[in-house]
């Protein structure tokens, strides 16, 4: 099951900027859900809230973008406790990824929003922007998707994020 780029063109544009940044691709280090790595998972959850904001006439771009950097908090989340105490990594991760993207790049509100606000309801305060609410489901559903395809052995068939992967660094190397 090939991936069309074509299909993906709009979609790939609004992140090329900040796929190919040595930060972001340092995401591939880390272990998200199972076998998914943290850029892979993100790329997932990226293109759902794409997919999703371009339907309903939100601004696509925006929570593409967001989507992309919403774990970009750069450490192994399994380990994180016993190097620093910090027992509410879903808690935290947040303002740690916030803090990251904003060091790299230039942020709207709503890409800012999305980052830091993608955990509510464990974030206490709601989101403002509709494209956060977007991104609360799409991590949870991408997340659950991720989980289910490792015990049931479907990883290789079903993983949008290892899928848009490939077909990303294929264009690439085109190029």
């Amino acid at each position: 099951m090939g991936i069309k780029m074509t299909k993906y063109q709009e979609f790939y544009d609004s992140i090329s900027n900040i796929i190919h940044h040595p930060v972001v691709q340092e995401m591939k280090k880390y272990s998200q859900h199972c076998q998914t790595n943290c850029y892979q998972h993100c790329l997932a959850v990226a293109y759902h809230n794409f997919c999703i904001c371009k339907k309903l006439n939100l601004d696509a771009v925006s929570a593409a973008r967001g989507g992309m950097l919403h774990d970009l908090f750069l450490y192994d989340w399994r380990e994180h406790y016993k190097e620093t105490g910090n027992r509410f990594h879903a808690l935290t991760h947040p303002k740690e990824a916030l803090k990251n993207a904003s060091k790299y790049f230039e942020l709207n509100e709503i890409e800012r929003e999305i980052i830091v606000k993608h955990m509510w309801p464990l974030t206490i305060k709601p989101p403002k922007y509709p494209e956060t609410y977007i991104i609360c489901l799409t991590d949870k559903y991408c997340g659950a998707v991720e989980i289910f395809e490792y015990y049931t052995g479907r990883m290789k068939k079903l993983n949008l994020g290892r899928r848009l992967e490939k077909a990303f660094h294929k264009k690439m190397s085109k190029v």
